[in-house]
């Protein structure tokens, strides 16, 4: 290998061209076939990219440099090379090395773009097709990142270089050579693309927070395009048709982003927002007519449209029917617009093209249901439940099943309302109608299939009705939410029970799952069941069909017959129940809202008359003492649901009362009983009993029926650890993910200042940076870093200063790790070398680093400058990497430049990151988190304490603005990744209790319980009160080594929570104080107990009496529940009394205020 090598080495050395392209072809195969080539990448910096070569050499040489890890020398060797290229005569070697731009680091093109303001604008400009073509692609994906973006918002002349640039590569979209034509549109749109998504600068590892002034500087460029493919649409469009037609599909993103900006308004907000970021107008379209804009957008689809039908690249077909989606979405849009590009797309499904696309085109007809016709949604339901069945990754399966059912939803409700408003019914458009595909009816009425997709599809039914019942959102903004928002109100006609309509077909439709044998799992019963329940309260089904002497309307007597009636099938199905646990779960949802009163006398000796069968299978329920159910049921919560219906039926009905309280008495009277069981079963027959004698006082033992469905598929893992528990928390997490994602999304940052402008509350804040350097050290050194969860990133930002008077020419910033992290490319550390370093003139570097998992870690920083560098002095300098080889040294000795000189190393604090930043907010709710909480195994606790203003002018302020002043020191929670599940505070007695919940970047769970009592110092100090609160911590993580890394430093974990407001107290100082606040309590005490008088003798009495008490107290006492209350319910009521006295204050006060 070295002898290749060594060959490799030669050829590169030689003058021969054709020996330097196959020597670099050779370098290329070895670092394919994963050997190390760094010594080849020297001699083809050296060689090749530093002096003058063939194009064809220059190219290979800048893929090896792509291919490999260089040193910052060869960087600089690499980047000189490339300025003394752009002036070669050569236009071919020129564009090669305007290519290799892309693949500079940022850190570098802050220096080398000023540096080439002047040829990057003639090679913009030149005669060579080949120049402009590589020009034109490499500054569209190096323009539109963010850190181009901050350089220009600190350099205001290359800024107006960077915009004449966009016009020029705009200008490119019309050159005469088609593929600068190409590019130039290809640049365009990612410079669109970027301003939404900012896709490439991830890609490029650029982690920067987007300031007022970049935003208004991107926004303005983005103007600036949209201006110009408005008012050259014509020429665009005319310009793209002489494309060759693997070209066409670079043209169809700009131009349609462009007339789409400006048919939406969106180009308005735009040229606000780069105005107020202080930029110049740089649009020249004034504001068109809505005739003209209308007019602009046909013009573009007519254009667009051949290439559905003609066009044989399925690829080309996807691309058109996406932006022609998105051209029917804004105002003038045409629903035939939508009809041919989806019929075009799942044409692409039919034929089997564009396999590698299925989810795209799942996710573009779904999302775009909207735009279609009622006629067209209508067809296309059955078929989409059938493709969406086959969608491989769970999360698009769940995102395409929302659309649908939400889609569904509002057909149903926009035909209803149209036939109420006297338009003609449209066939088709129930609930029932759009799921009656055979494949699906025949997965609905299966008990046992293997398949998950229906309890998915009956979920997110279910879920979609929930939300269907909250109040619409606010109608803001135009465009497809708006038109949903539209479509919902007008079916609902903004009233508050319309919905129920669609919500009872669901019900009818989904009704056989109460059937279905999930193997365990019950999430999505228990959505049908819940919503089962509330529809039956709100129709408030146990009185019976209302009539129209009562004021009810016919579609409500309908619905109410309609749900009874499907109440009556229930009870029928509860023989055909196949989930034990469901059992006790449907007579629940049955029994508390079954109309009684209805039932036929004449059948009370049927086996088939409903209550027959309630009562049937409530007995099966209470007597099933089968040692399989133990494990498959919660007998301990079947048993008091099943005996809650009991009460419920028998105190509602005289012939239940009889028949229920042999079942009861059989069963307390049985060894299956349990005694709190016996006890409630004495209680409700004692209930029964006393409405059997006393008919007129029913209501007595009638509850009002509140319409709640207590039953959960959660289950602690400790006590029940099943795979359909995990399984149906998995499925319920995708659901509600996918509804919430749907129904009311997050807006993003960008719609937030389209729709707002630019507000310092949605734009980020930079964090706060650290100083690294000392006092006296020749280098000023600040750092802040910024966290990326996805990529599991972090990138550090340093900022360097020279405080000498003289420039420093050359200064080596080193960048070493410690706990998890690590460089992407395996390097034991970055080395960033920053040259002529001008006196109090900043300069900005920055690492990213990747993290492996949950640990402490730290960034450490050494500063090596070079006094004598350029002075001629020569040093004794050990070369760069102080642990290299030894061969490596000596080598680097011999061939070390005298101007050098020695290096002064100057070692910075090193720059930790919190355990926080590894951490993410958990939303859950308390339910949900106080099932978890005992089944996580690692528990960890300690105290902490902080001082706050109990009284006085601090104390009134803190109140005024409405947070309790005793909770100041915990106040930096509320910005830390914890999701506050649920608090509980006391102002009385200043008492709180504070539960958070997280997750780690790599799933770790993580609760924390804050438990705060305060107390009032002796040292009070002229009216301000100083109180000290005693804070108990308690976490319990899902793995031990959370808690191990937590609990090594818990100083620096509360300074990480509380930003160093909370001090640690070791317990036992914590003890001490505890011991010496009850020394000072039992002085007090002796001392009152001194002060008081003596006793009073006690009156003569009996002997025989004091005999008696004496035999009385020898006795040993019996269980009694009238037993004297001790010390601690003493102080609990007393608590419970100041609370409520406290509320009830607080209550009068907010009334006084109404009135």
């Amino acid at each position: 290998m070295d002898i290749l090598f060594a060959q490799i080495q030669a050829d590169l050395r030689s003058s021969d061209a054709l020996r330097q392209t196959g020597a670099l072809l050779q370098a290329l195969q070895q670092c394919a076939a994963g050997r190390d080539i760094s010594s080849l990448a020297r001699c083809a910096c050296e060689e090749i990219i530093a002096s003058p070569a063939s194009a064809v050499c220059k190219k290979l040489a800048f893929d090896l440099v792509r291919s490999t890890r260089l040193t910052p020398e060869l960087w600089d060797i690499v980047c000189r090379g490339l300025r003394n290229d752009l002036d070669f005569p050569d236009p071919d070697v020129a564009a090669a090395s305007i290519s290799a731009l892309a693949s500079v680091p940022s850190y570098r093109l802050s220096a080398l773009i000023p540096e080439c303001t002047k040829q990057i604008s003639a090679a913009l400009i030149s005669d060579s097709p080949t120049l402009r073509r590589s020009t034109t692609e490499t500054l569209g994906c190096i323009l539109a990142r963010d850190d181009l973006v901050t350089l220009c918002e600190s350099n205001v002349n290359l800024l107006d270089r960077v915009t004449g640039w966009w016009r020029q590569i705009a200008a490119n979209m019309l050159d005469a050579s088609d593929a600068v034509s190409k590019v130039a549109f290809e640049s365009v749109g990612r410079l669109f693309q970027e301003f939404s998504s900012k896709r490439m600068s991830r890609l490029a590892g650029d982690k920067l927070v987007s300031s007022e002034n970049s935003l208004a500087i991107r926004s303005g460029w983005v103007a600036a395009m949209v201006a110009f493919v408005w008012d050259k649409r014509n020429q665009l469009t005319a310009r793209s048709l002489v494309l060759p037609v693997e070209s066409f599909r670079a043209s169809v993103y700009p131009i349609v982003y462009g007339v789409r900006a400006v048919a939406s308004g969106a180009s308005d907000a735009l040229k606000k927002l780069s105005k107020s970021g202080g930029e110049a107008k740089l649009g020249t379209a004034d504001l068109d007519s809505n005739a003209e804009r209308v007019v602009g957008v046909s013009d573009v689809v007519s254009h667009l449209v051949p290439f559905l039908t003609s066009s044989l690249d399925p690829a080309l077909v996807f691309e058109v029917a996406m932006n022609l989606l998105s051209l029917a979405d804004v105002p003038g849009g045409k629903p035939e617009w939508a009809s041919m590009s989806i019929i075009a797309i799942l044409t692409l499904w039919d034929r089997q093209e564009f396999s590698s696309a299925r989810e795209s085109i799942v996710r573009a007809v779904v999302t775009n249901l909207h735009l279609l016709d009622l006629h067209m949604q209508v067809s296309l339901f059955k078929r989409l439940l059938v493709m969406v069945r086959n969608l491989r990754a769970e999360s698009d399966r769940m995102h395409a099943l929302a659309c649908i059912c939400r889609t569904a939803l509002c057909v149903d409700l926009f035909a209803k309302e149209s036939v109420r408003r006297g338009q003609k019914p449209l066939a088709g458009t129930d609930i029932a109608s759009l799921f009656e595909d055979a494949r699906i009816k025949e997965d609905l009425n299966s008990i046992t299939s293997k398949s998950l997709f229906r309890e998915e599809l009956v979920a997110s039914l279910v879920e979609s009705c929930f939300q269907l019942s909250l109040p619409l959102p606010e109608q803001k903004t135009s465009g497809m939410e708006s038109r949903v928002i539209g479509a919902l109100a007008y079916g609902t006609g903004y009233g508050a029970l319309n919905w129920t309509e669609s919500a009872l077909e669901v019900v009818e439709v989904c009704r056989p799952c109460v059937k279905w044998d999930c193997e365990g799992r019950t999430y999505a019963i228990d959505c049908y069941l819940k919503l089962l329940v509330r529809l039956c309260h709100i129709y408030d089904t146990r009185g019976g069909v209302k009539k129209v002497k009562d004021g009810a309307s016919q579609d409500q007597i309908l619905n109410e017959t309609r749900l009874q009636t499907l109440q009556r099938i229930l009870v029928k199905d509860l023989r055909e129940v196949n989930t034990s646990r469901i059992c006790a779960r449907l007579l629940w949802a049955i029994a508390e809202h079954f109309d009684l009163e209805g039932l036929d006398p004449l059948l009370a000796d049927d086996p088939e008359d409903p209550l027959n069968i309630l009562i049937s299978n409530i007995h099966k329920v209470l007597f099933n003492i089968d040692s399989s159910a133990a494990t498959t049921t919660n007998r301990l919560q079947d048993v008091q649901a099943v005996l809650l219906c009991a009460k419920s039926l028998g105190s509602r009905h005289p012939r239940a009362g009889q028949l229920l309280t042999k079942e009861l008495e059989d069963f307390r009277s049985s060894n299956v009983a349990d005694a709190v069981s016996k006890h409630q079963c004495r209680l409700i027959l004692q209930t029964i009993k006393y409405i059997t004698n006393h008919p007129e006082s029913r209501w007595a033992g009638v509850g009002e029926a509140r319409g709640d469905y207590p039953f959960s598929h959660h289950k602690l893992t400790v006590q029940f650890f099943e795979a359909s528990a995990a399984q149906d928390r998995k499925l319920e997490s995708l659901v509600h993910k996918a509804i919430q994602e749907l129904w009311s999304p997050d807006p993003s940052e960008l719609m937030l200042l389209l729709t707002r402008g630019i507000d310092s509350a949605f734009l980020k804040v930079p964090p706060s940076a650290c100083t690294l350097s000392g006092s006296s050290d020749p280098c000023f050194v600040e750092a802040y870093h910024l966290s990326d969860s996805v990529d599991g990133r972090i990138t550090l930002h340093l900022k360097v200063l020279n405080l000498t008077e003289p420039e420093l020419n050359r200064v080596d910033i080193r960048v070493g790790l410690s706990g998890a992290l690590h460089f992407m490319d395996g390097s034991p550390q970055a080395v960033r070398q920053l040259h002529h370093l001008v006196s109090q003139d900043p300069i900005l570097c920055s690492v990213t680093v990747g993290v492996s998992h949950f640990e402490r870690c730290a960034l450490w920083v050494q500063v090596l400058y070079y006094p004598f560098h350029g002075s001629g002095g020569a040093g004794d300098y050990d070369g760069d990497y102080p642990d290299e080889d030894p061969s490596q040294i000596m080598r680097q000795k011999k061939t070390l430049k005298p101007e050098i000189g020695e290096p002064v190393i100057l070692r910075c604090m090193p720059y930790k990151i919190p355990l926080t930043e590894l951490m993410l907010p958990h939303k859950c709710s308390p339910v949900e988190y106080f099932r978890l909480w005992p089944s996580l195994p690692a528990i960890l606790e300690y105290s902490g304490g902080y001082t706050y203003e109990g009284s006085g002018f601090k104390a009134t302020a803190a109140l005024q603005t409405g947070a309790p002043p005793f909770l100041r020191g915990l106040k930096s929670l509320s910005l830390k990744p914890f999701h506050q599940v649920c608090s509980h505070v006391l102002r009385t007695v200043a008492g709180f209790q504070l539960c958070y919940a997280a997750k780690t970047w790599y799933g770790g769970f993580v609760g924390m319980m804050i438990f705060g009592a305060s107390e009032v110092s002796r040292n009070v100090d002229f009216g301000d009160e100083t109180t000290a609160m005693l804070c108990k911590f308690v976490i319990r993580a899902s793995d031990a080594s959370i808690i191990k890394e937590i609990g090594s430093d818990l100083q620096g974990w509360l300074d990480d929570i509380t930003d160093g407001c909370v001090q640690y107290m070791p317990e036992d100082e914590v003890k001490e104080a505890a011991i010496e606040r009850l020394k000072i309590s039992m002085e007090r005490i002796a001392i009152l107990r001194a002060a008081q008088p003596p006793p009073q003798p006690p009156k003569d009495s009996d002997d025989d009496n004091e005999k008696e008490n004496e035999d009385a107290e020898k006795r040993p006492k019996e269980p009694s529940t009238l037993s004297e209350f001790t010390a601690e319910e003493q102080e609990h009521r007393a608590l419970q009394a100041a609370v409520l006295q406290e509320w009830h204050m607080l209550y009068k006060d907010r009334a006084t205020k109404v009135h």
